[in-house]
């Protein structure tokens, strides 16, 4: 068994690739096919859920494994209080936001995560019986915000069964962990993987629907947070596909991570034939044949913007990447300290965009945004590494 040329090509840039690895069968499997792949660094992230009484043990044990085979090896832990119910899925978005900061810091653009067809079948047993639970990609953007920014998963071993991948590890004498929330009643992927039992006719991983040649138009506007598609060729789309652009499109410009339902998507199109619609803090209209979306300054009055630091940096309203340390206001509430040639700035731009930019040192800050790459990795227009590397625009010197 090996990876495929198929995966070489997704992974085309340079520096470390990471891998998440549990210690069970699947990912450790990975994490030897990523071996013997060895064209890049491997950095190894184990997570620590602080759940089963021997997951330090796990931990150490995945640490040797990385150890044994060159690769570098970071610990990371969930701490703080669990949840009494939702347990799995806050541990899998604790999980996403410690492999996204440490894999950045490691400099890691891609994880590599060890799913395979059984999750896809897994998942759709799942979805059968009432969950929301998604489709695992074969490459899909990092689920976290601003966490997640400018990382991708790669998930290579969707099209191989669980099977498959522990005969191949006992062939070469390598024992994993078995989990027993694996086997939990009480959880319904370990009852959907009990009722398929190794069982059912894998089927071809969901790929990506993709970003439509000629749809977003782009400009230096980018630098400002504004997304603009062209209205007849969103027209050409499904309704669903459209519904799933807008969707996309408001919960970037308006820095927030939580997707609006599709039918809320679907109802802010159908709107703006008659004016102005707000989805996800986000204002949507229609100009000169286009859709506008920006984020829309009045609600960051009634939400006012999160700061997310990192060492050196901080990311102001989930959109603007800023220096550590400045005192930023939005531009809305600071236009009476802005210069006069601040000002004159301002005013070229659209009249929806003005009041929602970050404003430090009485001038519009000098920032990286992060509006027009999200999108456009949300829509499924990043294929590759080398894809990722485009630095976002910014609003000044």
């Amino acid at each position: 068994m090996r990876l495929d040329a198929a995966f070489a090509a997704r992974l085309n840039g340079a520096g470390p690739v990471g891998v998440a690895v549990s210690g069970g069968g699947d990912s450790l499997a990975l994490l030897h096919l990523l071996a013997a792949w060895g064209r890049r660094p491997l950095h190894v992230f184990c997570v620590d859920h602080g759940i089963h009484p021997d997951s330090a043990m796990w931990t150490r044990r995945v640490g040797a494994a990385a150890a044994r085979l060159g690769a570098d090896f970071t610990a990371l832990r969930w701490t703080g209080a669990k949840p009494a119910t939702g347990l799995a899925a806050a541990a899998r978005l604790a999980r996403h936001r410690l492999l996204a900061v440490a894999a950045r810091t490691a400099g890691c653009r891609v994880v590599c995560l060890g799913h395979t067809a059984d999750d896809v079948l897994e998942a759709r047993v799942m979805r059968a019986a009432g969950s929301n639970v998604g489709a695992p990609r074969v490459w899909a953007p990092s689920p976290v915000w601003p966490e997640g920014r400018g990382l991708f998963l790669f998930r290579p071993l969707l099209d191989v069964r669980r099977a498959a991948l522990r005969d191949w590890l006992t062939a070469r004498g390598v024992d994993w962990i078995d989990d027993p929330a694996n086997a939990s009643a009480a959880s319904l992927r370990a009852r959907a993987r009990r009722d398929l039992a190794g069982g059912g006719e894998a089927a071809p991983p969901e790929a990506a629907p993709g970003l439509p040649d000629g749809l977003l138009v782009e400009d230096d506007l980018d630098a400002f947070g504004v997304l603009r598609f062209d209205a007849a060729r969103l027209a050409e789309r499904a309704p669903d596909d459209a519904a799933r652009l807008l969707a996309a499109a408001a919960v970037c410009a308006g820095g927030g991570d939580r997707l609006p339902r599709r039918a809320q998507a679907g109802q802010a199109l159908a709107g703006l034939a008659t004016g102005a619609r707000i989805l996800c803090g986000a204002r949507l209209w229609r100009r000169d044949g286009l859709i506008w979306i920006a984020r829309e300054a009045g609600d960051l009055r009634r939400h006012p913007p999160r700061i997310h630091a990192e060492a050196g940096m901080q990311v102001w309203d989930g959109r603007f990447e800023l220096a550590a340390g400045l005192r930023v206001s939005a531009s809305a509430e600071a236009r009476a300290a802005l210069s006069e040639a601040e000002r004159r700035r301002l005013l070229r731009l659209p009249a929806p965009v003005r009041g929602a930019l970050p404003v430090a040192d009485s001038a519009l800050a000098p920032s990286a945004c992060w509006v027009t790459p999200r999108f456009k990795a949300a829509a499924g227009a990043f294929a590759t590494e080398r894809d990722l590397a485009a630095v976002p625009k910014r609003t000044g010197a």
